[in-house]
């Protein structure tokens, strides 16, 4: 092959290989949280992010995530490294949002390392409410004469049970939560699989549209292993 047929052929894989430097890369702030690909703010251009990742800005200050069947939720942290994000209820009470029916239909979200618990109420009466060490006690849906806890399902089978005092409420999926549901104020966290932006972010790169059209992502700047 001559010299300018390499010098050519290696300008045109530089050009269709990378991102199109045409396509807005659109980091915005929202009170402290940082706004960017594959996310956006309502208020910006669609080619700002990936769709059904739309956040609003409430008041300059707080993000909020929407989720279509489930109403809107405050984001606390995105990780975009691992692609994950962090809401809590604004009302400080996330279980109950989850007891009302927690539908991710129609998002791009799964739970993160969902497991099964089963909730209780349980009188007053029973002076030892939960016997078993992993149940939590639900203070934002106790009330002074009962209390809610949340028992994982597979330890329901053991000796130490709950009192007869409890009736079972709902058996649900729960997510991952920092605070393993001591505090159901920390909210709790969603990831995603798609865009796959992981090894992007991992090198320091921008994860962005390839083109100004379609869906294709790819990877501007970073580094190499």
């Amino acid at each position: 092959m001559a010299l300018t047929e390499i010098v050519f052929f290696s300008i045109f894989l530089m050009f269709t290989l990378q991102p199109s430097t045409s396509v807005e890369v659109c980091p915005v702030l929202c009170g402290t949280q940082l706004i960017r690909f594959p996310f956006r703010l309502n208020t910006q251009p669609g080619r700002c992010g990936y769709p059904r990742f739309d956040l609003s800005c409430k008041n300059e200050a707080h993000a909020i995530l929407t989720l279509p069947f489930s109403g809107g939720f405050t984001v606390v942290n995105i990780d975009y490294i691992f692609q994950n994000i962090w809401i809590e209820d604004p009302d400080s009470c996330a279980p109950r949002r989850i007891l009302q029916g927690l539908n991710l239909s129609g998002t791009p979200f799964d739970l993160l390392e969902p497991r099964s618990y089963t909730f209780f109420n349980c009188s007053s009466a029973s002076s030892t409410v939960p016997k078993l060490a992993e149940a939590k006690l639900i203070s934002c849906l106790s009330g002074k004469d009962f209390s809610v806890v949340a028992v994982p399902t597979e330890r329901l089978d053991l000796p130490a049970s709950l009192s007869t005092s409890c009736s079972e409420m709902a058996k649900v999926l729960l997510p991952l939560s920092l605070s393993d549901w001591s505090d159901p104020g920390d909210g709790f966290i969603l990831t995603w699989n798609e865009p796959d932006c992981k090894l992007c972010e991992s090198r320091a790169g921008t994860c962005m549209f390839k083109n100004d059209t379609g869906t294709d992502v790819g990877c501007s700047g970073g580094f190499n292993d």
